[in-house]
């Protein structure tokens, strides 16, 4: 019996320990919070993650908390429609798929992990500080002082991951120059919106505005307004002071939807868009990183934690592969699956926010017909299935 200590009790880590439920090894979330809170509002479910909720053990859970989007529609700054694609309009989406798209809450996704893993596995308040992997097993260093022994530790501990720093000395978080706003309504109080059981993006210059259906019968919207800038981000906190003013006023010639949007999201609480710099291996001795500790990208494909998803799986089928003999061999093996891929995501999330956030003129018109042919153009995104 292996073992394992997943360290992070984030999307991935859960989903990881999730998998690994009936396996023979014996696996221990360690989560440094206190307690276990979701910040967010709600989440973009494509089929690539909702295709792994059967092996996960929430399939079930997810499908009655969540409900299917209609269509995605992108929109300019008055509200003319740029580009549309049906989703589960004439069930398109789960014919192209095979599995649905879901809008769902960020704690409702937790909350069914959290069932599948049982709490009694995940030991809070334990922030790690230090991983020694020169002996015959890795320690990890706690904060409080303590230490745990393990076979195999898994980094699912986020953008900051102390995990990473022994796998590479060189990869560091990176500030995107991008930020964003977040907010939560109930659809009813949301009248302008055409489509309100659709996904909508609200494209403009240096901008973009989101608001999609989460939950079940499309009650509420989450909304969510992206901005270039600052240049630098000058602060240790994710999350800082803005001009709520300032900002709604770069809004004022929007369409009124939007602007009845802004009525629900928070612009005095600007957080900061950071991504990972490339490392040359994901793992390195009896450590290996998963989800945002290995890719941290920026969420404009809504895969952050989807590809966290992909990734727990994937380590999974091959830390339980009895064929791979050795751990390094188990590693590379998860590697040669999963890190160009996770890479590929990770660019082509930045490339879709310079997208959004074009200037008038002929370079929209290009990105408008990539807009409506969804289906043709990320098909390599959607339709992706681990292990094939």
């Amino acid at each position: 019996m292996t073992r394992i200590a997943v360290i992070g009790a984030g999307m991935g880590g859960l989903a990881f320990a999730a998998t690994m439920r009936n396996s023979r090894h014996d696996v221990t979330v360690y989560e440094q919070a206190n307690e276990l809170t979701e910040l967010g509002t709600g989440i973009s479910l494509w089929a690539n993650g909702t295709r792994l909720f059967a092996e996960i053990g929430i399939a079930t859970s997810m499908a009655e908390r969540s409900c299917e989007t209609e269509a995605a529609y992108f929109r300019n700054e008055d509200g003319s429609v740029a580009a549309s694609q049906r989703l589960a309009r004439d069930n398109w989406y789960r014919q192209e798929y095979g599995l649905p798209y879901y809008g769902a809450f960020r704690t409702d996704l937790q909350a069914t992990l959290l069932d599948v893993v049982g709490r009694e596995n995940i030991w809070l308040g334990k922030q790690l500080t230090r991983l020694d992997d020169s002996g015959e097993e890795a320690t990890l260093y706690w904060a409080d002082g303590t230490q745990n022994a393990a076979d195999l530790v898994v980094g699912a501990d986020g953008i900051r991951s102390v995990v990473r720093q022994t796998v590479s000395d060189t990869a560091h978080p990176v500030f995107t120059s991008n930020s964003a706003f977040r907010g939560l309504a109930k659809t009813a109080l949301l009248d302008r919106l055409t489509e309100p059981h659709s996904f909508t993006d609200w494209m403009g210059e240096d901008m973009h505005v989101l608001n999609f259906p989460i939950g079940k019968d499309f009650k509420y919207q989450t909304i969510v307004v992206f901005m270039d800038g600052p240049e630098k981000w000058e602060h240790d906190a994710w999350r800082v002071p803005a001009n709520a003013s300032a900002i709604g006023k770069k809004f004022a010639h929007w369409h009124p939807a939007v602007g009845q949007l802004f009525e629900h999201v928070n612009l005095a609480e600007r957080w900061g868009m950071f991504q990972v710099s490339p490392l040359s291996s994901w793992h390195r001795g009896r450590a290996v990183l998963i989800g945002d500790a290995a890719h941290g990208m920026m969420p404009h494909h809504g895969q952050g934690a989807i590809s966290s998803f992909e990734d727990a799986i994937a380590l999974a089928h091959v830390i339980n592969d009895d064929t791979l003999s050795s751990v390094a061999a188990k590693f590379d093996a998860y590697e040669r699956e999963r890190k160009a891929r996770g890479e590929r995501i990770q660019t082509s999330s930045r490339s879709v926010n310079d997208c959004l956030h074009l200037p008038a003129g002929a370079a929209r018109l290009e990105r408008n017909r990539v807009l409506n042919e969804l289906g043709r153009h990320f098909s390599w995104l959607h339709g992706y299935k681990v292990g094939v």
